[in-house]
């Protein structure tokens, strides 16, 4: 390991616990959609049946109490709410005909709410009629209805999910597990969290913006000379030496880079930051490859690692597409995702990729984050960036938006991480990964470049997150998911 001095003189201390570092210490973390003032509103509703029409020997059945079952579906809302910061509007009386069905619609319109949560409590009489009903009579408005069943609160036919499968922005959840509801909500809330995220791209001489339809995201393209400019500013910054002793601080261990380049590094995490609060932008991506390599703008990979584990993100290339993904990670699961170059194993029919950036917190915001040796940058031979060694045998998702309304996924498990030496044969960026991939015959019918890797199998979650938001969801190597 690499000790010395920096700069600025001070000696540093590394991995000795004696500073306990962090950019949020010296600069304050993103604020991202929704911790602030405001916050998504989504209106709960409960169909059961009045007395005297509720048929109470049908499904759910004597045993079912329709009081207690209530209360606990409430009180698991308002705890996932008060987590995730979701406004509730809760009708308490429940919906047991269409005129009431009516007014429950029209009052969620009234209100703009962002989405509404219907639970179904019976099977004989109104129940699913209630859902139907509001597909009806929203129309071709893009407010998001989920609807809940319990189990054994309906006698389940393929039928009854026909006029969700048909209908946009909708979904219909069945389960046992009663908890399911936090994850609907952050459904919701991830949905609102989209369309209120603007990201600045940093490219060309564009100075624009645009919005994505359907997501609702804002693409916010700044010049590469402002960029330039706002990185020239940084120059002695005072927060630049408290941020590379994070860096320095929290390695497992410092190979290639000199203290001078990762005291460079921390210029661009100022940097970037700076072109964030000048843009009102939540997360950034910089057409940085070229730019780096002719030593243009400091290489941004260690400030992207940071963002990424503060919740906000840094994208490589101006790549839209993956940073929305990455995006959409963050939000759904409270987990930044790793871009990286797809590579293929024809050897063993597996995945793998690299790039020379990547998220510690890996398992979660808050979480342990994975170790990290502080590296060179492969390809252009210089600079600081992150080595990040990832949990081995970790189930994983690999996705990407292929457009604002199509995304595709896949699952599998990273099985191992790969090294890159400049003299053991292998080479390209520093956080490398094998994956093996579930259920596809052959890896090299993986399509598009910039893929994202999250911890975790999350195919289902995102299938009903991309059911309620208007997105086409696909299989990595082609085709629906239904």
């Amino acid at each position: 390991m690499r000790t010395g001095l920096l700069a600025g003189g001070a000696t540093l201390a590394l991995n000795t616990g004696l500073f306990r570092w962090s950019t949020q210490k010296v600069m304050g973390r993103p604020a991202m959609p929704g911790e602030g003032t405001a916050q998504p509103l989504i209106r709960i509703g409960f169909i059961q049946s009045p007395p005297g029409t509720y048929l109470e020997t049908g499904w759910p059945g004597m045993e079912y109490d329709s009081d207690a079952s209530q209360a606990l579906y409430t009180s698991t809302l308002e705890q996932a709410a008060g987590r995730d910061r979701v406004r509730l509007d809760i009708r308490d009386e429940r919906i047991g005909d269409d005129a009431t069905m009516d007014a429950f619609l029209e009052r969620s319109l009234e209100r703009d709410a962002d989405g509404v949560l219907l639970i179904n409590m019976e099977a004989q009489t109104y129940g699913m009629q209630g859902l139907y009903r509001i597909l009806e009579q929203r129309g071709d408005r893009k407010l998001p209805v989920l609807g809940f069943v319990p189990h054994g609160t309906l006698h389940h036919h393929p039928g009854d999910y026909t006029p969700f499968r048909e209908a946009p922005y909708c979904f219909l959840a069945a389960s046992a597990d009663i908890g399911w509801l936090d994850t609907g909500l952050r459904l919701l809330n991830a949905r609102w969290q989209m369309a209120n995220t603007r990201l600045a791209v940093v490219t060309g001489e564009e100075d624009r913006e645009e919005v994505l339809d359907p997501l609702g995201t804002v693409i916010r393209y700044v010049p590469m000379q402002r960029y330039m400019e706002i990185e020239a500013e940084t120059e002695g910054a005072e927060e630049i030496e408290g941020i590379a002793r994070t860096y320095l601080e929290n390695a497992r261990d410092v190979a290639e880079p000199t203290e001078g380049e990762v005291y460079e590094a921390a210029r661009a995490y100022v940097a970037n930051r700076r072109l964030m609060d000048e843009t009102g932008c939540h997360g950034l991506s910089i057409d940085c490859f070229i730019p780096v390599t002719s030593r243009r703008i400091l290489p941004p990979c260690l400030a992207f690692m940071q963002l990424l584990d503060e919740g906000s993100v840094g994208v490589c290339e101006a790549d839209i597409f993956p940073g929305l993904t990455m995006l959409l990670s963050r939000y759904l699961f409270d987990k930044p995702g790793f871009l990286h170059n797809p590579i293929h194993d024809t050897t063993q029919n597996l995945y793998a990729g690299g790039h020379c950036t990547a998220p510690t917190h890996m398992g979660g915001l808050g979480k342990e984050p994975e170790p990290y040796i502080l590296r060179s940058h492969h390809e252009a031979g210089f600079g600081a960036v992150p080595q990040v060694l990832f949990t081995e045998n970790q189930p994983a998702t690999l996705w990407r938006f292929l457009s604002p309304g199509r995304l595709m996924i896949s699952t599998g498990a990273i099985l191992r991480n790969v090294d890159t030496q400049h003299d053991d044969g292998t080479g390209g960026c520093r956080t490398s990964f094998l994956m093996k991939m579930d259920d596809i015959r052959d890896v090299r019918q993986i399509r598009e470049h910039h893929k994202i890797l999250t911890y975790g199998r999350h195919l289902h979650t995102v299938r009903a997150w991309a059911r309620l938001s208007g997105v086409a969801l696909e299989d990595v190597t082609g085709g629906e998911v239904m």
